[in-house]
């Protein structure tokens, strides 16, 4: 009777690669039987009709790379290497015994490397794909997002963490300013809180798409939003601190005092309000991603002691260089933490809309005296009675605008420049697109006329003008910086990588330093394209070329790792390399430095491999503790005090 049990998928795939190894070492000898054919046909057997004379063909007497010049000299001829080409006729046939991986090699790998790298890959920041986005064709769908995030992280890691480190560069210089002090600010012992928050809303806002930067009719309402509750009521006050401006224009009336008093305050609750929210919606669970980075190290720590130790062959050496080549992957990970994504990018872009709406509404009511029709559409005022209160942000507002333009018609200037969600786009923090984000450093540098102790905050119509050039022109020297540190960084790991493979005999350029060579070459592609002029909004072609070169790269890196537990790289055209040639030995042969010199070439790539590591792990500790008061917040109560004139509808 035969019984038929159900095995999960994953069972029935770990059998699979168990029978598979297994089968391997049954039908595929090792590497020792081709060398035990080639001493039994040079002592005087007969196989296949090549002897001890027909075999000359197929030797190699020539120098051989990184052998210590004093065993060359005495002992070259006991150093047994044969060509490639003989390697393919002695080696590879009836069976090719260098396509051969072991069940012991195989599993080592995978529970030392493969293992650790699907952690961190599991604590990349994705997006939430709980549903699809409405309306939107597939290619625009979260799954696809998250895809492409995935290819940006892995295909290009350089430009991913250009992006990172840039962002975290302006969390730096936001949490800087709020400690610094300046002229043209009221005093109060709340002030640097609401630095923290405006800085803060300002560096999340940062990390969304914002397709059009150049109209007033978001960066002023966006600098309103943020600054106002800096500003002085009027000119007495603004000389008095050396203001260059107020914002309104100088109050003369009780009337517009008291409205611009009341403008300030309500600005004040909805920027605390919004920064309350967006920290309780900041990505939390740090703790298990960098339990996975410290994994990753042990990993590194087993794969250094594999490599040197006097057990093991030498796929141990390429196991450390797969290791070291994917050592970006940990920081990118690590640096994610820091710029953590929000739990929901979606609920984060509609509270900033909302809020931009009503303190847009509280920026229009302050204006609404003494103001152009023709600039600003005032509010009613109704004969002998108090003024109206701001237009605040309703359900029913928003789905009366969202009508017409959802059918095709037109909507006039002032309906349309209080509708903020076709200026908020995308999340596409930490390298998730292409394209210059860099908003918040504008901002931040454009707030105040000079950079010294007597410097003075200027007026609302002044850091829009300012942020507008910056944003206009060249990109800092900061994020050019980052791009650097980030180009340096991934390239030092493939070099390592490289540098370990090719020096492992037969020393050479040979299929595994080739694919770190091609996969470090290919991530360059897109770090490229976005040092052109037109990175800052990139073009469609920009787009599908970055996606070619990532697509490729990630392939290439598939291959790599593939192959690291596979053995497809262990065939004689791979052995050999461009060298021609191939030997016998084993890697503790290898490590004897009376033999060749591949252990000065192991231990250089190990630690300078390990130093990115050990230094980005002491800097993101460091920031993670400066950084964090930017961000923290209780989430039992919500410490600011509700002004109950403020309509807060819009947290719904």
């Amino acid at each position: 009777m035969i019984i038929h049990t159900y095995k999960p998928p994953i069972v029935l795939a770990a059998v699979f690669c168990v029978r598979l190894a297994a089968a391997q070492d049954y039908v595929g000898p090792n590497f020792a039987k081709c060398q035990k054919r080639v001493n039994d046909i040079l002592n005087g057997d007969e196989w296949n009709g090549i002897n001890n004379v027909t075999i000359e063909q197929y030797m190699y007497y020539g120098a051989v790379r990184g052998m210590n010049p004093e065993y060359s000299r005495t002992s070259r001829d006991n150093f047994i290497t044969i060509t490639t080409e003989g390697c393919k006729v002695l080696c590879e046939s009836p069976v090719d015994f260098y396509w051969h991986s072991s069940i012991t090699t195989t599993l080592s790998i995978i529970s030392n490397w493969i293992l650790p790298i699907m952690a961190l890959l599991s604590a990349l920041p994705y997006d939430s794909l709980h549903r699809r986005t409405a309306g939107a064709p597939w290619w625009e769908t979260r799954i696809m997002g998250t895809l492409r995030a995935l290819l940006n992280w892995l295909g290009s890691p350089e430009t991913a963490l250009t992006n990172t480190l840039f962002n975290i560069h302006q969390m730096h210089t936001c949490l800087a300013e709020t400690k610094s002090s300046g002229q043209g600010i009221s005093g109060n012992s709340n002030l640097r809180s609401l630095k923290m928050d405006a800085y803060y809303v300002l560096s999340c806002i940062g990390q969304f798409n914002m397709p059009d930067l150049s109209s007033d009719d978001f960066l002023e309402p966006l600098i309103y939003a943020l600054f106002r509750g800096f500003v002085h009521l009027d000119v007495g006050e603004a000389a008095a601190h050396g203001q260059s401006a107020t914002y309104p224009p100088a109050s003369t009336t009780p009337e517009q005092r008291e409205r611009s008093r009341q403008a300030k305050a309500w600005t004040r609750e909805l920027l605390q309000e919004m920064a309350f929210q967006l920290r309780m919606l900041r990505r939390r669970g740090i703790y298990p991603s960098l339990v996975n980075v410290f994994l990753f190290c042990i990993a590194y720590a087993m794969a250094v002691v594999l490599a040197f130790s006097d057990v093991g062959e030498r796929t141990t050496a390429h196991a450390l260089a797969l290791g070291i080549l994917v050592s970006w992957l940990p920081l990118l990970v690590l640096f994610s933490i820091l710029d953590r994504n929000p739990m929901s990018a979606d609920r984060s872009r509609k509270l900033m809309s909302r809020w931009l709406w009503n303190a847009d509404a509280i920026r229009r009511w302050e204006k609404g005296s003494g103001i152009p029709a023709s600039q600003t559409p005032p509010p009613v005022m109704p004969a002998g009675g108090p003024p109206p209160l701001p237009d605040w942000w309703t359900w029913s507002k928003e789905e009366n605008l969202r009508a017409p333009q959802l059918q095709g018609g037109q909507v006039d200037s002032f309906q349309q420049s209080v509708r903020f969600d076709p200026f908020i786009g995308e999340f596409v923090g930490q390298g998730r697109q292409m394209g210059y984000h860099g908003l918040a450093l504008a901002v931040v540098h454009s707030v105040y006329d000079s950079h010294g102790p007597d410097r003075r905050m200027r007026s609302i119509e002044e850091i829009v003008t300012h942020t507008r050039l910056k944003l206009q022109g060249r990109r800092p020297w900061a994020w050019w910086r980052m791009a650097l540190i980030s180009l340096a960084m991934v390239w030092l790991f493939a070099g390592m990588a490289f540098m370990i493979s090719y020096n492992t005999p037969t020393v050479g350029f040979a299929c595994r330093s080739g694919s770190y060579t091609v996969y470090g070459l290919l991530t360059f592609g897109s770090w490229f394209l976005s040092l052109l002029p037109c990175y800052k909004h990139p073009k469609n072609w920009m787009r599908a070329v970055a996606h070619a070169f990532n697509t490729l790269a990630l392939l290439t890196l598939l291959l790599i790792i593939f192959a690291s537990f596979s053995g497809i790289f262990n065939n004689c055209l791979c052995k050999g390399g461009l060298a021609g040639y191939l030997d016998f030995e084993s890697a503790e042969f290898y490590r004897n430095p009376n033999h060749f010199d591949v252990y000065t070439w192991w231990m250089a790539g190990a630690i300078v491999g390990a130093l990115p590591l050990a230094v980005c792990l002491l800097r993101a500790a460091w920031l993670l503790i400066q950084l964090k008061p930017l961000w923290q917040a209780s989430e039992q109560h919500n410490p600011h005090v509700r002004n109950p004139e403020v309509d807060m509808i819009w947290l719904i």
